[in-house]
């Protein structure tokens, strides 16, 4: 006898084991395996021979400005457009604690209150009479009393059902969210990265556009000098009244000048402050006193191809949304196999309220609820279908965000060299357009040379002045794509 009770015992054990692993083993669907591209060995451009390849994290620091430093601070904090994602954030969140209440228990409770009349002509064929065994005379009655009167009917209980996650669509449904969740905060940090080059490209446009206004405000000055002396020699007869209306009519253009580099540096101020999350004028005062020149950047390694992979958010966001398309693949593909659904119930019910809660106003119920589709038109095919073609639009989304990540560095790395070479000829080219300027404006006073050529040497070294402020912006925004390119800033 004990050994029989024994060996139920083991077979309950046994079978509770069976059915737990049914429940947790049996996942249908496609298991996710992670992308592999092919990436190149090494970069086809050539790469910077010295500089720090860690420093990818906090990259702006290298330019060495601190109002720059602050400003991509501040912008991480109170940024419009990075609380959006923090939303977004918050709600993939909230659809995974969703997806993961689906394989617990649900139970409700309830309480209703009727005040009823039951239909004489609709219950007499069906419920008889009490009284003579037929359908006429006497008071004909139903379990709620004589038909036709009105009733009291309470009750109140509680109801539960559990879906057993046999073929694992719940557990595939969880997959998915979290894989949303997941590329959700990649997205967050690809935000990070671009704003952080946004902040650094408007500051440095900012400090050429400073620069380039003191340029102009100087050529002012330097044209007034000019047109004075052109004056004085007219009066002297030294000079003809051609040399004055030619002085007078640069004097003019580099006055007209000036009015458009001013709004340009509103314009970036603006910028800024729309990027911190401030309104237009937020950062007038503090940006008012700027240095004019452009900061210059310091070389970082970019690394191997490879390494992209880890690096950029927007790569490991595309991964994450092929991992969500391979889940759903899963959960369309439960649909076509049976459901098994725990139900049960258990309350009080009667027409009085003082019986109400005893023991004979109790009910019960509970049982399997199994249900299998069998005609559904090709429905539950499509979408099975729909979501394989999903996947294989996400992994093709993922491959063209690694192209182009792959071509984003390169074209950065071929800019630099190209820059690089263009700003040390600029330096060169103002150095001598400076120094015949310079003699040009000597000779004139000794009487040496005419108007004209002071003139134009002024003319070819205010151009060479605003192309090398304009070469070392375009040397410094070049290394923030760079930096942007390899996925810096987070």
């Amino acid at each position: 006898m004990h050994n029989a009770w024994k060996w139920k015992w083991k077979t309950g054990r046994l079978l509770a084991a069976g059915l737990s692993m049914l429940l947790t083993a049996c996942t249908v669907g496609p298991d996710y395996r992670p992308p592999q591209p092919d990436m190149p060995a090494n970069w086809v451009e050539p790469t910077a021979a010295s500089g720090d390849g860690d420093g990818l994290t906090e990259w702006w620091r290298g330019f060495n400005d601190p109002r720059l430093n602050s400003l991509v601070e501040r912008a991480m904090q109170g940024n419009l457009d990075l609380r959006a994602a923090w939303a977004r954030i918050e709600s993939a969140r909230a659809q995974t604690q969703v997806a993961d209440a689906a394989s617990w228990p649900t139970v409700n409770v309830s309480g209703n209150y009727q005040r009823e009349k039951i239909s004489r002509n609709a219950l007499l064929g069906m419920i008889g009479s009490l009284q003579n065994g037929g359908l006429g005379g006497g008071n004909q009655s139903s379990v709620f009393g004589p038909i036709g009167t009105p009733f009291n009917l309470f009750q109140a209980g509680f109801d539960s059902s559990w879906e057993l996650d046999l073929f694992g669509g719940i557990r595939r449904q969880q997959e998915a969210a979290a894989a949303n969740a997941e590329a959700g905060i990649e997205n967050l940090r690809d935000i990070q990265v671009s704003l952080a080059a946004e902040v650094a490209r408007v500051y440095l446009e900012l400090t050429a556009q400073t620069a380039l206004l003191a340029i102009a405000q100087d050529n002012v000055k330097n044209q007034q000098v000019i047109r004075r002396l052109s004056v004085a020699r007219f009066q002297e007869g030294m000079a003809t009244a051609l040399d004055e209306q030619r002085a007078q009519a640069d004097l003019d253009t580099a006055e007209a000048n000036v009015a458009p580099l001013d709004a340009q540096v509103h314009n970036s101020r603006h910028a800024l402050a729309l990027l911190l999350g401030l309104p237009p004028g937020g950062l007038d005062a503090e940006l008012a006193q700027i240095a004019a020149e452009v900061p210059a950047p310091t070389a970082i390694r970019p690394g191997l191809p490879a390494e992209l992979l880890r690096r950029r958010p927007d790569i490991r966001q595309a991964e994450r949304q092929v991992a969500s398309a391979s889940a759903a693949i899963g959960v369309a593909v439960a649909e076509l196999f049976p459901k098994l659904t725990l139900t049960g119930t258990a309350g009080f019910q009667s027409q009085e309220l003082g019986n109400f809660t005893s023991m004979a106003s109790g009910l019960y119920g509970f049982g399997p609820h199994l249900s299998l589709p069998i005609f559904q038109a090709g429905r539950l095919q499509a979408n099975i279908a729909g979501q394989e073609a999903r996947h294989r639009e996400s992994l093709a989304a993922y491959d063209k965000t690694v192209l182009i990540a792959l071509r984003e560095v390169e074209d950065s790395l071929a800019t630099i060299t190209g820059e690089h070479s263009r700003r040390a000829a600029l330096e060169n080219a103002e150095q001598s357009a400076r120094s015949a300027a310079g003699s040009a404006a000597a000779y004139y006073v000794e009487g040496e040379t005419d108007l004209q050529n002071v003139l134009d040497s002024r003319r070819v070294w205010q151009n060479s002045r605003q192309q090398l402020v304009q070469g070392r912006l375009n040397w410094a925004i070049a290394h923030v794509g760079l930096f942007k390119a390899l996925g810096g800033g987070w």
